[in-house]
């Protein structure tokens, strides 16, 4: 059996070698979509090939990404609000949160499902914000 390195690189290896990638990656840390899409190029360009182009990789990751989303592996709306929960929970502002996430890539619809859902749940999430950081300060 040849070992992978020393053989030439085909398309399909290069799919396989992405999906083991994401799926040890979402196991870890269950990104969001556009963290994983970060966490793949990074990974394919230290390991790069001369005979695949960008183009092709990028196609690549956006094949897989596609399919872990199609199987509920990613999911950007879960994320926004399980984020937005947790730091509900750690006492961050409305501002916090929507930065927060427009950090990860998360689409604004998600976006603003999710913060709407704040408001209707914790009416006055930033009152108790300011509030939970004095305490801090004391």
């Amino acid at each position: 059996m040849i070992p992978i390195r020393n053989r030439k690189k085909t398309l399909k290896v290069t799919v396989e070698e992405m999906r083991n990638f994401a799926f040890a990656y979402i196991e870890k840390y269950a990104p969001s979509k556009q963290q994983l899409k970060t966490y793949l190029l990074k990974k394919y360009l230290k390991t790069s090939t001369e005979n695949i182009k960008k183009k092709d990789i990028n196609n690549l990751i956006d094949i897989v990404l596609s399919d872990l989303i199609k199987n509920k592996f990613i999911n950007d709306k879960f994320y926004s609000e399980s984020k937005a929960k947790s730091m509900i929970q750690r006492g961050n502002s409305i501002n916090k949160i929507r930065n927060y996430l427009i950090g990860k890539g998360i689409e604004n619809d998600f976006i603003k499902e999710t913060i709407n859902k704040i408001k209707d749940d914790n009416s006055d999430q930033d009152f108790f914000s300011a509030l939970k950081i004095c305490k801090k300060k004391e």
